[in-house]
């Protein structure tokens, strides 16, 4: 377990890192509308990721540890299937948004949807295969093909920026370039593995659609609770606003990647611990995890609080205005994600990921009533302050949801003795 932690840690450390230098070299070397554009197209690729993840990655990995062996291979097979569609749809889709974008006043739009319609699904590809990796514990293979996405990556941005071509339209396929090159490593290793089977493909979208449709509008719902900012503050503020949000939020995401390099894992580990020990061995498995994430993200949040700033100068060449009150915002929320999030694994492997969408719709209208309020009045940082807002009331029900399921088992078991 230690050896697989480690690796899922030094995964995430390698994918996030990547993802800051680009955008640290394009905050530098460009103009704060250029990275603005950039963020946005980082948000467009967070929402297609989160839709893969509802219907395809995610329930994948839970329902994997309980399908029969043999078949396996057809199911992951439906599964690089309905990926490829998703992919076409997806640039499909950013076709429409660049003609809706066609006009002077959405030149902002137009500039993150065009590179996307090109770069999409090469970057989305190569998601699906990082997250095959995890579904089957792979995490050394995971590790490995990350590194090598990021290197080619960070060169090809590298060699942009000394040709004088480093932009948002240049990065992105630059971007798409790096992923696709390693995304074949999967295709030799691991098609031949896979068993394409069309009559099956129907019959498994149902299985996975059985727990998709609550990770759909769970992860929804999440995805408009931390990616609506940027949208807000630049409708609101300009996009400048937007680079000055990213900044902190980048900082506050350093320590945020051994939570990720967790969420990579718990997933499967919580799965797992189900198929082999029912509900006392989730219980277990998760007291377990939300000890040691509550701890973690308090510590890390400390950390950034008191080094933010000078973090932000470093990495970023700036430092926004309220960067302190920002930071100490996102870092808060940062505490409260992480104080129930193995609750939310728990609460799907046990069959009621239903609950997680409640809390989270609870925790949007939170948000969506102080939200417009705190930007006027307190700018960027009142962004931040409502988003922390409103996942404090999510975490709350969240765990209220999971205590109550819990003595229910409890219950039932007393009834039996």
């Amino acid at each position: 377990m230690f050896a697989r932690n480690r690796y899922a840690l030094a995964d995430q450390v390698v994918y996030s890192f990547g993802n800051m230098v680009v955008a640290a070299l394009l905050s530098r070397h460009c103009a704060q509308r250029e990275f603005g554009i950039y963020i946005l197209t980082q948000r467009s690729m967070d929402v297609v990721i989160q839709l893969s993840n509802v219907f395809l990655w995610s329930p994948f990995a839970f329902n994997l540890p309980g399908t029969e062996k043999e078949h396996r291979p057809a199911y992951e097979g439906s599964i690089f299937l309905l990926q490829l569609v998703l992919c076409l749809c997806f640039t499909l889709l950013m076709i429409v948004l660049c003609r809706w974008a066609g006009t002077s006043t959405r030149s902002m739009y137009l500039g993150a949807f065009a590179p996307l319609v090109f770069a999409m699904g090469g970057i989305l590809f190569r998601e699906f295969t990082r997250r095959m990796y995890f579904a089957h514990m792979r995490l050394q293979e995971a590790f490995w093909t990350d590194v090598a996405t990021v290197g080619l990556q960070i060169v090809a941005v590298e060699w942009l920026y000394r040709m004088g071509k480093l932009d948002v339209a240049h990065t992105l396929p630059a971007l798409c370039v790096g992923a696709v090159v390693v995304s074949l490593w999967w295709m030799l290793r691991d098609f031949g593995r896979i068993a394409i089977r069309f009559d099956r493909v129907v019959s498994d979208l149902r299985l996975n659609l059985r727990l998709g449709r609550w990770f759909l509008g769970t992860n929804m719902i999440y995805l408009v609770i931390s990616q609506s900012n940027p949208w807000v503050l630049s409708s609101m503020l300009g996009s400048a606003s937007v680079g000055a949000y990213a900044v902190c939020e980048s900082v506050v995401n350093i320590p945020r990647v051994a939570l990720n390099s967790m969420q990579n894992i718990m997933g499967p580990v919580v799965a797992r611990a189900h198929d082999e020990g029912g509900k006392a061995e989730v219980r277990k498995v998760v007291r377990r995890l939300d000890r040691t994430l509550l701890a973690g993200a308090s510590f890390c949040a400390l950390v950034v609080v008191v080094l933010g700033p000078c973090a932000a100068r470093v990495i970023f060449n700036t430092v926004p205005e309220n960067a302190h009150l920002i930071l100490i915002l996102l870092s808060m929320n940062l505490v409260a994600f992480a104080a129930t999030l193995a609750q939310t694994f728990g609460l799907s492997a046990l069959g009621r990921a239903d609950t997680t969408l409640y809390a989270n719709l609870i925790a949007l209208l939170v948000q969506c009533a102080l939200c417009v309020g705190l930007v006027h009045r307190f700018g960027v940082a009142g962004a931040a302050g409502a988003m922390l807002l409103g996942n404090v009331a999510g975490i709350a029900a969240r765990g209220l949801y999971y205590r109550k399921e819990m003595r229910i088992g409890s219950l039932s078991s007393l009834g039996d003795i």
